[in-house]
């Protein structure tokens, strides 16, 4: 079942067209975005997540059309944007709980789950310390963790895995694979080659077109 529908999008900032009549359907299931650098793949996950809104055409959550189903698409989702300003003068924690109560979650349950992502991609014995101490790799890290709080229907992530070590980028890579069997999770990697024989689809993001590939 397709859970978020994009039907004749068009985004344009002033006179420059990045994405041109673009209709596609995101399933349960892992789609990659591959393209050319500049493409408009970071515009369509900004899209995606409702950061942005599309110069003209629809946006449906689970067949119903946005703006109405914005709400319920921004309570369904996890998003890490390739570049994000983090409070440095908050830990880790402090800052995942502060998501957390902005996603309107039990934060008992968050700190738990949150404790567990980080865990899971070595992040955890780091995470009481403030984000103004943390590397590139760890705020990329912090970013993934708390785009995956509360366990969203739907996951747009934006070269999660830059800056990280391979084995930090497998972890990363192996957690999405599982949040893909119950989610929609859109993404671009670097790792698209490694992670396209577990895809549900891959997407070429090309001259404002955005096919199958």
């Amino acid at each position: 079942m397709t859970l978020l529908q994009l039907d004749d999008i068009t985004k344009s900032y002033g006179r420059k067209t990045v994405l041109d009549g673009v209709t596609v359907g995101f399933p349960v299931g892992l789609t990659l975005l591959i393209g050319p650098s500049g493409a408009g793949k970071s515009t369509l996950l900004r899209l995606i997540a409702t950061a942005e809104k599309p110069s003209s055409g629809r946006i449906s959550w689970e067949g119903a059309a946005l703006p109405g189903a914005r709400r319920a698409l921004r309570r369904a989702l996890g998003y890490a944007p390739q570049a994000v300003d983090l409070p440095d003068d908050l830990t880790a924690r402090e800052f995942a709980m502060h998501i957390a109560a902005l996603k309107g979650l039990d934060l008992a349950a968050a700190d738990r789950q949150f404790a567990t992502i980080t865990e899971a991609i070595g992040l955890h014995p780091d995470i009481n310390r403030r984000i103004s101490t943390y590397s590139g790799g760890m705020r990329r890290r912090l970013i993934f963790a708390q785009a995956l709080l509360g366990t969203p229907k739907l996951l747009a992530l934006d070269e999660p895995t830059a800056e990280l070590d391979s084995d930090t980028a497998h972890r990363l890579g192996k957690l999405m694979l599982d949040y893909a069997r119950t989610a929609a999770v859109v993404m671009t990697t670097h790792l698209a080659d490694k992670l396209a024989p577990q895809a549900q689809a891959m997407l070429r993001v090309a001259d404002g077109r955005v096919d199958y590939a």
